[in-house]
C-alpha cells in the first residue's frame, strides 16, 4: 500500500462525503482531504465524488489510449470499437470537466490502470459456456438427461471432470464417480390411506424419545428453528401418558412431526457401517407414508410448514437433492411469513414463531438452491420479516441472524459473480471488493460473539459459532473460486507454450486467490479439530470439507509452490474417512469423486513438468509481504461506528468492547486460529486491483497459525 505522504501536501477542505477508506471501515470521517483517519493509518484518502477527480488533457488521454491499444495488439487482445457518438461524448465530457476545474494532472500521478493488460482478460465462473450443459442419465428412472447447473458444487465437479478429461485427452469422462449409477440411499414408501389410523407400534420408550429429542435440539437447535421445542415436549408427554392412538389419529401432522424427530435423533446417533439403509429411515418412511396429499396439506398452516421443512432437510442429508427442494417455503408465503406480521392481532408468541420459522426456511432455501444450482424461491426484495426479535437478542438469536445474513451474502455471490460464464477482470474485482467489504462487517460480528462467549471461559468454540465460521469461509471460497478456475483453464489451454501476459493477471488477482486458499485451509483445520463436533449426518460439514479440499486440489495443481497441498488433501481424506466410518455413504461417494479429480490434477502437473513450463506463483517479485494481524474493529476516537439500517443489519445488544486491547488473549488467539479478521478484509479491500501491493501466502503449515 502506498503511503499517503508520497502524494505531497494537499490543501484540506471540508466535504459532506466520507472517504472510501472510512466507509469501508465504518468509522466516522472528518470530511477533510486527506482525513485524519487516513493520515493516522497512512492510507491514500479518496472520496467518491468531486474531491479526487483527476482530469487530464485530451491530448494526454489520446496518448494513453494509443499506448494501451498498441499493448493490447501486442498480446492479441482487442478493445471493442468506439462509435463516433461515444467519441464525441467523451471528448465533450473531458473538455467540460477540464473547463470546470481548471486542473490538469501530471502524467506521473495518473491513477488509471488501463496499462494493466490483466483488466482486459476474463474470469471464468464455469468450465462451460452457454448453451446449458447436460449429461446422459444412467440411473434407473425415466430421466433421459441431467442438467448441470452453473453454481451447484456437484455440477461443478462433473463439469470440471469432463473439461479436464477432454483437455488432457483421457478416457471417457462419463465413467467418473460423479456419474455413478447407484443412489447413496435408495428410499421408498407407500402412502397410507387418509382414513386409516396411523400405526403406533414399535416406538421408543418415553425416556428414549426425550433423549432423541434432546439430541435433535443439540444438532439442529443452533442453526434452525424447525419447531417449538417446549410445545413439542409437552405433546410428547401427552402422547405417552394419554390415548396415543387417538392423538395420532386426530393430530396426524403432529404425529408425522414426532416420527421425523425420531428419525433425525436416530440418524445423529448412528455409528455403524453395516447398515444398508439410511440412518433413521425406519421412522422417516413411516412419517412420509402418513403425509397428506399436497392439495389439503397447505391448510395445516405452521405445522405443515415445519413438517415439510424437516422432511426436506432429511432428504437433502441422504443425498436426495431433487426431492428435498419441496414447497414448504411456498406455503409459508401463503401465510405471509415473509412479511412483518402484526403482534397486536396474532400475539407476540405466534409472530416470534413465524419469524424463527421464516428465517429457518430462508437459510434452507439458500442452502438447497446453492447446492442444486436453482434460482432462489424468494427474492430478498420481497422480504420484510425482521431478522431480530424486538427485544434483547440471545446468543442463539445472534448466531441465527448472522447465519441468515451469510446465506443472503452467498445468494448475492451466486447472483453476481456466477451470473455469466465469463466476466472481465475489472468488473470481477469490483464485485469481489463489495463482497469482501460485507464479509468484513460480518467478521466484526463474529469477533464480538467470540469475545462475549470467551470473556469468562477458555472452552472450545460453541457448535453454533463454529458453523458460522465455516459459512464465513464458504463465502470466501465460493467468491474466489472463479479465479482458480480461470488459472486452471489458462494452464490447460496452453500446455504447449507460456503466456507471458498471464503474470499481469496474477498481479491483480493473487491477493484474492491467496485469501481463498487461506479460507480453504482454515476450513479443514476447524473440521479436523479433536472436539467431537464433526457432523456425520447433516451434509454441512461434508460440503464444507469437499469444497475446501477441491479448492486446495485446484490450487495445488496451478500453484504447486504456494502450499503443501498434499498434506491438506490428506487432512481432507481423514475427515471424510471419519464420516465414512460412521456409515455415511454420501461421504464415500464424495471421496471417490475427490480422488478421481486429484488423479486428473496430478496428470496436469505431470504434463506441465514434461513440457518444461514454469509453475505459476503467487509470490511478489520482491518477496512475500505480511498481512497485518487481526486488529478487530477500529473506531475513530471521536466518533461512533456507522452502520446502515435495514433488514440485513442487526445490532449486537449490550455494551461490547470492540478494540482488541479489551479482549482476553483466549478469544484473540481463537480468532487468529479460525481465520476471522475484519481488519484483514478491510486491508485487502483497499488493495484490490493494485498490483503494487499484494498479500501472499507465507506459511501454510499445519500448526494453525496465520497465513
Amino acid at each position: 500500500m502506498e503511503n499517503g505522504s508520497s502524494y505531497g501536501p494537499r490543501k484540506t477542505r471540508r466535504t459532506a462525503n466520507a472517504c472510501i477508506a472510512c466507509r469501508h471501515s465504518k468509522i466516522k470521517c472528518t470530511g477533510e482531504a486527506p482525513c485524519a483517519n487516513c493520515q493516522r493509518r497512512s492510507l491514500r484518502c479518496e472520496f467518491v465524488e468531486g474531491v479526487n477527480r483527476v482530469v487530464v488533457s485530451e491530448r494526454y488521454l489520446r496518448q494513453l489510449e494509443k499506448e494501451v491499444e498498441e499493448h493490447r495488439q501486442l498480446v492479441g487482445v482487442r478493445s471493442p470499437p468506439e462509435s463516433p457518438s461515444e467519441s464525441q461524448t467523451r471528448t465533450k465530457d473531458t473538455a467540460a470537466t477540464a473547463d470546470s476545474t481548471g486542473i490538469l494532472s501530471d502524467p506521473a500521478d495518473d491513477p488509471l490502470q488501463l496499462q494493466d493488460v490483466g483488466y482486459a482478460q476474463s474470469i471464468w465462473t464455469s468450465p462451460f459456456t452457454l448453451p446449458s450443459t447436460t449429461i446422459r442419465n444412467t440411473q434407473q428412472n425415466k430421466r433421459t438427461w441431467i442438467w448441470l447447473a452453473p453454481s451447484s458444487m456437484w455440477s461443478f465437479t462433473t463439469r470440471l471432470t469432463i473439461m479436464m478429461t477432454e483437455k488432457l485427452q483421457l478416457k471417457n469422462p462419463y465413467n467418473s464417480a460423479a456419474s455413478s449409477e447407484r443412489e447413496s440411499y435408495p428410499i421408498r414408501w407407500e402412502a397410507c390411506p387418509a382414513d386409516e389410523p396411523p400405526d403406533i407400534s414399535g416406538l421408543p420408550s418415553l425416556d428414549h424419545a426425550l433423549y432423541l429429542s434432546e439430541t435433535v435440539k443439540f444438532h439442529l437447535g443452533q442453526s434452525y428453528r424447525l419447531y417449538n421445542e417446549d410445545e413439542f415436549i409437552h405433546n410428547v408427554r401427552e402422547f405417552y401418558y394419554g390415548d396415543s392412538a387417538k392423538m395420532a389419529t386426530e393430530h396426524r401432522l403432529w404425529f408425522i412431526q414426532f416420527l421425523l424427530v425420531l428419525a433425525f435423533g436416530t440418524a445423529f446417533l448412528h455409528r455403524s457401517k453395516r447398515a444398508k439403509e439410511a440412518p433413521g429411515s425406519k421412522f422417516f418412511t413411516r412419517a412420509m407414508s402418513l403425509m397428506p396429499d399436497h392439495a389439503p396439506l397447505w391448510k395445516g398452516s405452521l405445522l405443515a410448514i415445519e413438517v415439510l421443512a424437516m422432511a426436506g432437510l432429511y432428504l437433502y442429508s441422504i443425498d436426495q437433492r431433487e426431492s428435498a427442494h419441496i414447497y414448504a417455503i411456498q406455503i409459508a408465503q401463503f401465510e405471509g411469513l415473509h412479511t412483518h406480521l402484526p403482534e397486536e392481532q396474532l400475539g407476540a408468541d405466534t409472530v416470534a414463531r413465524c419469524r424463527d420459522l421464516w428465517w429457518t426456511l430462508y437459510i434452507l432455501d439458500r442452502h438447497f438452491s446453492y447446492s442444486v444450482g436453482l434460482p432462489m424461491m424468494t427474492q430478498d426484495s420481497d422480504i420484510s420479516t425482521p431478522i431480530d426479535p424486538p427485544t434483547t437478542c440471545s446468543h442463539r438469536d445472534i448466531v441465527m441472524s448472522l447465519q441468515a445474513k451469510l446465506a443472503h451474502l452467498l445468494s448475492n455471490i451466486l447472483n453476481t459473480v456466477y451470473k455469466t460464464e465469463k466476466t472481465q477482470v475489472g468488473a470481477f474485482l469490483e464485485m469481489t471488493r463489495s463482497i469482501l467489504h460485507t464479509l468484513a462487517g460480518h467478521a466484526q460480528e463474529v469477533e464480538k460473539i467470540i469475545h462475549v462467549r470467551f470473556s469468562n471461559s477458555v472452552d472450545t468454540m460453541p457448535k453454533g459459532t463454529r458453523h458460522i465460521t465455516l459459512l464465513y469461509h464458504q463465502c470466501v471460497i465460493v467468491a474466489t473460486r472463479p479465479l482458480l478456475l480461470s488459472a486452471l483453464i489458462e494452464r490447460l489451454e496452453n500446455l504447449d507454450h507460456e503466456r507471458e501476459y498471464w503474470q499481469s493477471f496474477l498481479a491483480l488477482t493473487k491477493t484474492l486467490i491467496s485469501i481463498g486458499i487461506k479460507s480453504a485451509v482454515k476450513t479443514l483445520q476447524i473440521l479436523s479439530n479433536d472436539d467431537n463436533l464433526l457432523e456425520t449426518f447433516l451434509p454441512n460439514d461434508l460440503e464444507f470439507t469437499y469444497a475446501a479440499a477441491l479448492h486446495l486440489a485446484m490450487a495445488n495443481a496451478v500453484f504447486p509452490q504456494a502450499l503443501d497441498g498434499q498434506a491438506y488433501l490428506e487432512e481432507a481424506h481423514w475427515i471424510l474417512d471419519e464420516m465414512i466410518s460412521t456409515g455415511n455413504k454420501v461421504a464415500e461417494v464424495r471421496k471417490s469423486e475427490l480422488v478421481h479429480l486429484e488423479t486428473l490434477f496430478e496428470e496436469l502437473a505431470a504434463r506441465v513438468k514434461s513440457q518444461g513450463l514454469q509453475p505459476l506463483t503467487l509470490l511478489s517479485p520482491t518477496g512475500p509481504e505480511i498481512l497485518p494481524q487481526a486488529q478487530g474493529m477500529e473506531e475513530d476516537g471521536e466518533g461512533e461506528t456507522v452502520t446502515d439500517s435495514g433488514i440485513w443489519d442487526f445490532p449486537i445488544h449490550g455494551d461490547l468492547p470492540s478494540h482488541p486491547a479489551d479482549m482476553q488473549m483466549s478469544s484473540v488467539e481463537l480468532l487468529n486460529n479460525i481465520g476471522i479478521s475484519s481488519s484483514d478484509f478491510l486491508y485487502i479491500v483497499d488493495q484490490i486491483g493494485n498490483p503494487d501491493v499484494s498479500y501472499s501466502i507465507l506459511d501454510l503449515g499445519r500448526g494453525g497459525g496465520e497465513i
